[in-house]
Order: structure tokens, then sequence, then C-alpha cells
């Protein structure tokens, strides 16, 4: 009966997500802390919703956290709540601010750090950091029933070094911290310090991270009015830091915030931030991405341009949502949301002239028996396409005919030929007539 109980609320309470950039279509997520356990990522976001009524409507409103786990950085399982302000006896609940927490393992133990509004604000600053443990990188996750004596602020970002000794950075009032911790990750080894000599304006979301015995402190920072993303760099992990660039522009889908944390796996290092995708108008529901990050020789960072098609292999038995391009023709397409009442339903694009192109990259064609392929498309009076491989004059893969619809319509086509491994996918307009393709998938 346990077991069948267990069963049942891990199959209602995880799922896979499909999709590209953003990583997650069905929830708000934000401040992506992304972390290598176990040989696999984990990202542990805020969690944005909205009030519509209150003290703090139209605001940034979080009240709980997820985590997502996957192996392909394509393929995202949301393991459901790890941890509720409900459940964090010293959290004012009424302010909905469970903002941007990180993870990290020691000893087999995994230390969750949040921030959040405190009830007692007898110390004279409201806004203190929490830790919450637990045996599993998925939790559940028990809080400790204070913050951490001494931290004021938000953003915190555990980071242990080479020699075990682990710091946590934060943001309070504009300003960037750093302090030692002790050996039980619950209480300060010294006093905090502020990180000095960056750029002034506001600073918030510190991340730290080494690579080849340089320590980069990352954060976001507001040269105007919207947040960039930002980096320094130094010897030691408590500074000093030599201000060096900008890792990402300002947001073009005019974000005001981005929240960042860098990695690398399997050989690859990666950039996961966030932008409003779901949420064009209210830019406080937030959506997470990744991007694929690369230094110059000098270990300098080279700017993330941010893009739809993400990271990972996508997988031809999967839904390839070819609206998250990598590329497309000079004119002819346009993306736009699927239901602009339900933006989780993600977009759709639509090829309107003979020639207008669309390139997919990175698909892995591993199963000989694949024969078909299977889309969900539009078109008024009726039209065709070609998918072609790796080049617009590339072998090509199917010839699709579409009869007339209104409404969104499954069909099918033969598959020409099959060619074993990862390619990438043009999908070309051939009739006059335009056609609006949700996504394409091989069986």
């Amino acid at each position: 009966m346990r077991n069948s109980i267990i069963f049942l609320f891990l199959t209602f309470s995880s799922f896979f997500i499909f999709g590209q950039n953003p990583l997650i279509m069905d929830q708000y997520t934000a401040d992506p802390s992304a972390r290598v356990f176990q040989g696999k990522v984990y990202i542990y976001p805020s969690h944005d919703i909205r009030k519509e009524t209150g003290q703090f409507s139209n605001w940034f409103c979080m009240e709980d956290y997820h985590v997502f786990s996957s192996e392909n950085l394509t393929e995202w399982e949301d393991h459901g709540m790890i941890l509720s302000q409900n459940n964090v006896s010293w959290v004012d609940t009424a302010t909905y601010s469970m903002w941007a927490p990180d993870c990290i393992e020691k000893n087999g133990k995994y230390y969750f750090y949040f921030p959040s509004s405190a009830k007692d604000k007898s110390e004279g600053y409201g806004r203190r950091i929490g830790v919450a443990i637990s045996d599993s990188p998925l939790g559940s996750f028990e809080p400790e029933t204070a913050p951490i004596k001494g931290v004021f602020g938000i953003d915190p970002n555990p980071f242990i070094d080479k020699d075990g000794q682990c710091y946590i950075y934060w943001a309070g009032g504009g300003k960037l911290y750093v302090a030692k911790l002790k050996e039980n990750m619950l209480e300060l080894a010294t006093e905090p310090q502020e990180i000095l000599n960056l750029p002034a304006k506001f600073k918030e979301g510190p991340f730290l991270f080494e690579r080849n015995g340089k320590y980069y402190f990352t954060y976001p920072f507001v040269p105007e009015t919207t947040e960039q993303l930002v980096y320094a760099m130094g010897d030691n992990p408590m500074g000093p830091f030599e201000y060096k660039g900008v890792i990402m522009d300002e947001s073009p889908t005019h974000c005001w915030t981005n929240h960042q944390s860098i990695i690398e796996y399997n050989k690859q290092w990666y950039l996961f931030y966030h932008h409003n995708d779901l949420s064009p108008h209210f830019d406080k529901n937030r959506s997470i991405r990744a991007d694929s990050l690369f230094f110059k020789e000098d270990g300098t960072i080279q700017k993330v341009i941010p893009t739809w098609r993400g990271v990972g292999i996508s997988s031809t038995e999967r839904k390839i949502q070819i609206d998250r391009y990598s590329a497309v023709s000079d004119k002819g397409i346009s993306v736009e949301f699927i239901d602009t009442l339900n933006r989780y339903q993600g977009w759709k694009i639509t090829l309107e002239k003979a020639g207008a192109w669309v390139r997919y990259n990175k698909v892995d064609f591993n199963n000989p028996a694949l024969k078909n392929v299977q889309i969900n498309a539009k078109t008024i009076t009726g039209g065709s396409f070609e998918i072609r491989l790796n080049a617009l004059d590339g072998p090509i893969l199917a010839n699709v005919n579409l009869s007339h619809s209104n409404e969104w319509k499954l069909s099918d086509s033969n598959l020409e030929k099959y060619i074993p491994g990862i390619h990438d996918l043009f999908v070309v307009l051939k009739s006059s007539a335009p056609v609006e393709i949700d996504w394409v998938k091989f069986e």
C-alpha cells in the first residue's frame, strides 16, 4: 500500500517537459541556479506567480520552489515542489518572497539556500537567507528554524573551493557580499565583506565559479534601466576581483531583470538565465533559458547571444518545436503565440512565401525503424514543403503535402530516406500558399 501511494505521488508530481528555450513551458520560472549532481544537471529556480489583487499585485511574487533535472539538456523533468513558504517558520508568508535560491552538496548532504522576507524585523532588515537540508538533490528539504545569523539580503550563492572551504555570496542594498561558512554550512565563519572595485550602480544575483585556477564572479548589473550579465575575475574566492565585461547584453524581450548560473557539463560550459518569453507584457513572470558559453584563449568569456534553439540534441521521436529555430530566411517568416490566452501552448511559425525556410539544429536520427514524419500544421488553401538535411540543397528527407484546413491538423508523410547521425533540419516552403507549423515528429 505504501509503495503504491509513493508511486502514484511520483506519477502525478513529476513529468517531462520537452522543449528548447524557454526550458520550462508549463509554469513561470526565474533565477535558475544550475548544478551538476550525480551526473545530471539540476536547476533550482524561483517560481513566479501573479497576484491580481492585494499589496503585491503586479509585482514579483513567489511562494514555493520546484527542482528540474535533465541528462541531455533537452528533456527536463519537473520533480515537483521541494519547499514552500508555508513550511518555513520564520518567513512572512504575506510577502510572497521566496526569491532566487541555490543548492550545493557537501558530504552527501544537499544544502538549499533561499532568501525571503522575515517576520522578525527587529534586526533592522527584513530580507534574510535561510537553509534547508536534504539527503537528495530532489528533497524533501527540511528548513532550519531560523535564517543565517549575520546575513541580510537576497540571492544566496554557495561555493566550495578545491580545499573544501565553503563560501557564501549574496546581495543587499545594491551591493555584493561574501563570507566564509563554517563546516556545518549553517553559520558564518568570518564577518561579511563587501566585494569592492566593481562598477557603480545596482548589482545583485552573484554567482561564482572556478576555471583553470581563476575565479569568475558573475552578477546582474544595471548600466541604465535594464540588467546586463557581467563578470569580474580574481585569484581568490574572496577577491579582489577585476571587472572584465559583459556576458549577456540587456534582454531583447525587454525583461527588466536577468539572473544567471554557469556550469560545465560533459566538457561544455553553459549559461543559464531568464527572459520573459511567455509573458511579454508583464516581466515579473519570467522563464528560464540556457545557451552554450565559450571562453577566449586568454580565459575571458565570449559574449553570449540568447537563442531560441537553446542547447541539447533533440530526439526524432519527440515533438520538435521548429519555431525555436537556429536560423530562418531573411523574408517570409513570422513567429507568434498559438493562443495568446494560453501562452503555455507555445508558438507557431508561419512560412509565408515560396522559398521561405527555417533551420533547426542537432536532431539525432538513431532509429533506423523510422518510416514517416508527423506534422501539426494548418493551411487555409493547402500547401506543401520539403524537409531537407543539413543544407537548403541537402538530401530530401520528406515531401509534405497538406490539405486545406482552418484548424490545426495532424498529417503524415513517408520518409524518402533514412540517414543515421545528428543532422540539422531545413523546412522549406514549396507552395505559394502560406503554411503554419506547430511541431514535427518522426515515427
